[in-house]
C-alpha cells in the first residue's frame, strides 16, 4: 500500500454514505432530504481540505511541515464549516435544521471510524 492517499479513502466512503443515505432521507420529505445532503456536504468538504492539508508531508525531514500543515489544515476546516453554514442558514429556505445536523452529526461518525482505519492502515504500512 505504497500509494494509500488518506484523501481518496475517506472520500470513497462518505461518497458511499451520501449516495445511501440521502435518498432514504427521500422517504422522509423533499426539505428533510436536501437538508440532510447539505448537511453531509457540510460536513465533507471542510473535511477534504483538511484531509489534503494534513498528508501533504510525510516523514521525519519534514516534521515541521506537518505541523504546520496540520495547524492551516485545521483552521481552513473551521472557517469552511463556518461559512457553509452560514450560507446555507443565509440562503436555503425552507430549510430542516434537525435534518441538516442529522446529517453532520452522521458524517461526524462515519469519520471517527474512518480516522481509527486509516490510523490502522497508516501503521500496517509503516511495520511491513
Amino acid at each position: 500500500m505504497k500509494n494509500f492517499s488518506p484523501l481518496l479513502f475517506s472520500l470513497k466512503f462518505q461518497l458511499i454514505a451520501f449516495v445511501i443515505v440521502v435518498p432514504i432521507a427521500a422517504l422522509w420529505g423533499k426539505v428533510e432530504c436536501y437538508s440532510l445532503g447539505l448537511g453531509m456536504i457540510v460536513f465533507v468538504l471542510p473535511n477534504l481540505y483538511f484531509t489534503y492539508y494534513a498528508f501533504r508531508f510525510r516523514g521525519a525531514r519534514h516534521a515541521a511541515w506537518i505541523k504546520q500543515s496540520f495547524m492551516w489544515g485545521q483552521m481552513g476546516k473551521l472557517s469552511l464549516t463556518a461559512v457553509c453554514f452560514a450560507l446555507i442558514f443565509r440562503f436555503v429556505q425552507p430549510l430542516n435544521v434537525m435534518a441538516l445536523f442529522t446529517g453532520f452529526c452522521l458524517m461526524l461518525i462515519l469519520q471517527c471510524w474512518l480516522a481509527r482505519k486509516v490510523a490502522n492502515t497508516f501503521a500496517e504500512t509503516t511495520s511491513e
